[in-house]
């Protein structure tokens, strides 16, 4: 049996983790033999201002903050079903902020709109980005509602699972499959980390990178801290060795963070900058890494690269680092498509303890670790995990976030080693 797959989710040239998540599983499953086809019912929060194109069916184009859109659209959909010769797979990939209408419940409503229509030709699935241990009302009134107007739900994290059966969801476990995030299909030696580095002015520097769309979540103040204190416990001021480090934060701040939460979007930002004065570190802003200029490496800790980058782009960033530091302070994410990339390219990646760096670094243990170094046995962890600290487990633990860093930075063995265990 064949099938036709049509993902209701944002989608690029939208500024958004599940656009790109989206256009990622779309790409590979063309891949697939039982694929008929593919196609985007997409959630445009932008008022009309991006220009979508193939596979995105402009038939199904959902108005995000319109109830009434995202309904006609679920009638368009089981239109376009029907008039298939294979069964097709609707996809709702979910994300509380996507449905901004003034009711909050478009998911659910298009969900029934499908169940109701009890079709053959349609079989419904939810892909949950975000899985929250302590709900509040609304939410867990919409994922309890979801669960039983869907054939079934995945999660890209098993933690995912095991909160979704227990109190307060009380989701049966026949009704969930969990399916890892995944990465790009690629063949990690056919870019070359030194010349990447060369062609952006970084020959032999050790990267640290911290890559994505920024938001006050994403911790980039902590670390900064943890590297300034590196820095200045380690190196004397403008000599050799310290040239040789530099941190590369990569990512603009989502357009939707700026444009609804611009208090917010201004605190984020005070707080890196105050962050990087604070920690005495030069560091520069550019628009285009190409223009990047060996002056500019040579003269600064920190480099803030302030651009939404191509695919071509984030492969080159992943394969030239070093390390990858997520100082996330979100401790119920589930799903990360950038530790799961850096992972996919054999980086060792220091991490706050969020769930999904919980399950994919494992053990995560620096003090094992270390004595396994010092030992001389091979290391077991596939990453180093960080304590999240504070009343809300909402703080990066900047010492340790600190002595993870020493550790990776001044053992290349270790870094190796970690890398291969990730992959």
């Amino acid at each position: 049996m064949r099938f036709n797959i049509f993902e209701v989710a944002s989608y690029p040239p939208a500024r958004c983790g599940i656009g790109t998540y989206t256009q990622d599983s779309l790409t590979e499953l063309q891949c697939v033999d039982r694929i008929n086809s593919v196609s985007v019912a997409v959630i445009d929060s932008t008022h009309g201002r991006v220009n979508y194109n193939t596979p995105v069916d402009k038939r199904t184009m959902i108005n995000a903050y319109d109830r009434s859109s995202w309904n006609k659209t679920a009638i368009t959909l089981l239109d376009i079903a029907h008039s298939k010769e294979y069964p097709t797979c609707i996809i709702l990939q979910h994300e509380f902020g996507l449905d901004k209408t003034q009711e909050g419940d478009a998911y659910q409503h298009i969900a029934k709109i499908f169940k109701e229509a009890g079709s053959e030709k349609v079989i419904t699935l939810l892909n949950l980005h975000t899985v929250l241990r302590n709900p509040n009302e609304r939410q867990l009134k919409s994922i309890r509602e979801l669960s039983e107007l869907v054939d079934g739900i995945t999660v890209p994290a098993r933690l995912a699972r095991d909160i979704l059966t227990g109190e307060p969801y009380n989701i049966p476990n026949s009704r969930l499959k969990h399916i890892d995030h995944g990465i790009r299909m690629h063949d990690i030696e056919e870019i070359n980390p030194d010349e990447v580095k060369e062609k952006y002015g970084l020959s032999d520097r050790c990267i640290i990178l911290t890559l994505g769309l920024k938001s006050s979540d994403k911790g980039i103040d902590f670390g900064i801290k943890a590297y300034g204190k590196l820095i200045k416990t380690h190196f004397i001021k403008d000599s050799l060795e310290r040239k040789k480090l530099v941190y590369l934060i990569a990512g603009e701040y989502h357009p939707n963070f700026i444009e609804n939460e611009p208090v917010e979007y201004k605190k984020c930002e005070d707080a890196i900058q105050i962050s990087i004065k604070e920690s005495g570190l030069r560091a520069i802003k550019i628009q285009n890494i190409e223009k990047l200029k060996r002056e500019d490496v040579e003269n600064n800790d920190v480099i803030i690269f302030e651009k939404f980058s191509d695919e071509t782009l984030l492969k080159e960033l992943y394969a030239s680092a070093d390390i990858a530091l997520l100082p996330y302070r979100n401790i119920e994410q589930i799903s990360s498509g950038n530790l799961a990339e850096a992972v996919g390219f054999g980086k060792p990646v220091l991490a706050t303890e969020f769930a999904h760096a919980r399950e994919l670094l494992y053990p995560g243990n620096l003090k094992i670790a270390k004595k396994q170094l010092k030992s001389g046995h091979e290391l077991e962890t596939r990453g180093i995990l960080v304590k999240l600290k504070g009343k809300y487990k909402n703080l990066p633990d900047v010492d340790n976030l600190t002595e993870g860093l020493e550790f990776l930075v001044f053992n290349e063995n270790a870094r190796v080693q970690i890398g291969k265990n990730a992959r």
